[in-house]
């Protein structure tokens, strides 16, 4: 009797894993009365009659077996599901999209820094024969986007070298970019005019304008009236040289308050249809380089100091008149290299040996010279409106000539910056009368007294 209890207990237990068995392998041995002893609520149909007919019964339900459970088996058996519940759930699936996603280009996969960059030189033209552009590194979509302009390869090919170039009514907020006249390097004879609007970025305090070829009709008894560049900057209020002549390889420094000014505008107005040209290289500075209110700035041991359209050669304009401008007020100023005291300024060409002309003018009430000709002027009596100071000395007239230390003004004399602190070169000239300017060579000195 005991053992009847324990295989009914084992039959009880282990009833469904038989079934599952026989279902497994496909094996017949399990009667028909085992099957019945494990219960109506969990008899499943015997595997011998049709699907068709399964499906047909609505009250004896195929229970799922969790396999997986009893056995740990890997996989779930599949279930069965009739065609009309198949086709319901395809009523609610979303319909299939014809879009196909593009496959991702060498824009999106390729990456690298954005850095400055340098094209190889484009072959030369009698216009523009040395200048060296300065763009970005970007993709070539991206430089499209920006209105750049390639010139060049560059990130191993992936890149290209993009210049920011514009010619007439250009606007841009690049660090660097470049203004041109129309048809650059070509020269323009159209009278028309021509500006760019600059849009300062948020943290830049200084900028820096490079005339890298600038060659314009002359001035007027100082006056710019054919021709004129103009420069101005969003609610400042101070004068900046109205340009005009040739100007190739000058340069000015713009000192910017970003609370008040946001724009930066040039203009190119030009009334006759002669020849000229010009290209004008614009940086935007965040850390100032120059000294606050120095419209011209020198860091070089030696250099050149001139006056705006001093020189008397050009390529395209044949129309030539080398003088200053009326109503000048800035500073020229220069680094003081460490260990280097005094300033030597000369107006002798150390290239061929030769002294350049030196002439600032001076009319005296009845229209005569206040200094006589080809004598040098000093201090404030012979220079009272056009002069350069130098050593805060007011020098004047057709000779570079310290007249407080040289008894003879009809030579020319170097001139000693010997005074502490900044290297301030003063230039002021009124409306009257205007001469060809100056043209200076600078060498500092290195110090040799010592400081007691």
């Amino acid at each position: 009797m005991p053992s009847l209890w324990i295989v009914w207990l084992i039959v009880q237990e282990y009833g469904y894993s038989l079934i599952a068995s026989s279902k497994l392998y496909g094996s017949s041995a399990v009667s028909e009365e085992v099957l019945c002893r494990t219960g109506g609520s969990n008899r499943t149909l015997d595997t011998t009659f049709p699907v068709e007919y399964q499906r047909l019964q609505p009250t004896k339900q195929q229970q799922y077996i969790d396999y997986k459970l009893h056995y740990g088996l890997r996989y779930n058996p599949n279930r069965l599901y009739s065609r009309n519940t198949t086709q319901e759930r395809k009523k609610f699936l979303p319909p299939k999209s014809s879009y196909e996603p593009p496959l991702l280009s060498v824009f999106h996969i390729i990456s690298f820094v954005n850095g400055p960059c340098v094209p190889r030189r484009p072959p030369s033209t009698a216009v523009d024969n040395s200048t060296v552009w300065t763009g970005v590194c970007y993709h070539e979509q991206e430089c499209s986007l920006l209105n750049g302009t390639p010139m060049d390869s560059c990130a191993g090919g992936f890149g290209v070298c993009c210049v920011f170039r514009y010619g007439c009514d250009g606007r841009t907020e690049q660090n660097v970019s470049y203004f041109h006249s129309a048809h650059y390097p070509l020269p323009t004879t159209e009278a028309l005019p021509c500006g760019l609007t600059l849009v300062l970025q948020q943290s830049v305090r200084q900028v820096l304008l490079e005339f890298l070829f600038f060659e314009l009709q002359p001035p007027q008894l100082g006056n710019c009236v054919e021709d004129q560049f103009i420069v101005s900057v969003q609610n400042d209020q101070r004068p900046y040289p109205v340009l005009c002549g040739i100007n190739t390889g000058h340069h000015m420094y713009l000192d910017i308050d970003r609370a008040y000014s946001h724009r930066l505008y040039l203009s190119a107005v030009f009334n006759s249809k002669q020849p000229r040209a010009f290209l004008v290289k614009i940086t935007q500075l965040a850390t100032p380089r120059a000294p606050a209110s120095c419209l011209q700035y020198y860091e070089g041991v030696s250099g050149v100091l001139k006056s705006f359209n001093y020189d008397n050669n050009s390529v395209l304009v044949t129309n030539r008149k080398a003088s200053y401008f009326n109503n000048l007020n800035y500073a020229i100023c220069i680094r003081r290299q460490p260990m280097f005291c005094n300033v030597v300024l000369t107006n002798v060409d150390p290239t061929n040996g030769k002294e350049n002309t030196f002439q600032l003018v001076n009319i005296a009430d009845d229209g005569s010279s206040i200094v006589p000709p080809n004598q040098a002027g000093v201090e404030i009596f012979s220079c009272p409106d056009d002069f350069i100071a130098i050593n805060f000395v007011r020098l004047c007239g057709e000779r570079l000539n310290d007249g407080s230390l040289v008894a003879d003004a009809s030579v020319n004399k170097p001139v000693t910056y010997t005074s502490a602190g900044p290297i301030v070169i003063a230039v002021q000239t009124d409306q009257s009368t205007v001469g060809r300017g100056f043209k200076l060579t600078y060498t500092q000195l290195v110090c040799t007294n010592k400081i007691r």
